[in-house]
Order: structure tokens, then sequence, then C-alpha cells
């Protein structure tokens, strides 16, 4: 996985990140994709999309904490299965410096 202005990501990387963007018990967090286009060919296919982090505090108030895009790069499995094998990503609005 990339992510603009991170280092490369592998799958354990990915799942500390998770882990740790997830424990916070005094809100509601969540990810809500928005799927914009999807082609295939053959073995190869990709998804591009749009991502909002979604958090609501303990008092019911939610906002948008994050938005960013997305383009994963998906491998048709010898099982039958498509699996992402590159994940590119960046804000939808660039940090500020």
């Amino acid at each position: 996985m990339s992510f603009q202005g991170a280092p490369d990501a592998k799958k354990a990387d990915l799942e500390k990140s998770y882990r740790d963007e997830f424990a916070h018990p005094e809100q509601s967090r969540r990810w809500i994709p928005k799927f914009e286009e999807f082609q295939c060919s053959g073995n190869l296919g990709f998804v591009r999309s749009t991502w909002q982090l979604e958090v609501t505090s303990a008092d019911g108030k939610t906002e948008i904490k994050a938005e960013n895009r997305s383009v994963d790069i998906l491998r048709l499995s010898e099982d039958g299965t498509w699996k992402i094998f590159r994940s590119l990503n960046y804000p939808v609005v660039a940090p500020k410096k």
C-alpha cells in the first residue's frame, strides 16, 4: 500500500495502522467507500474510489475527519477470487504544511 508522503506499507503495517485507527473506545470510526470505477481485463483489474473517515464522538456528534482517493490494483487468483496486490492512496485535499 502506498499513501502519498509515507513509506510503502506491507500487509502487517496496514493491519497495525487499522488496529491503531480503531482503538478509540470513546469514538465510533468507520471508513465509508464511494466506488467510482471498476475495470478488468483477463486476470487484472482496478477499482477507483473515494473513502471518507466518519467519526462519531460519545456525545453523538458525527464529523468527516479525512477523505482519501484510492486506486486498487487487483489480480484474479487461482481460486477465482480477486485480491488487491497494490493500493495507491492520497488525500482529496493536500495536508497543510
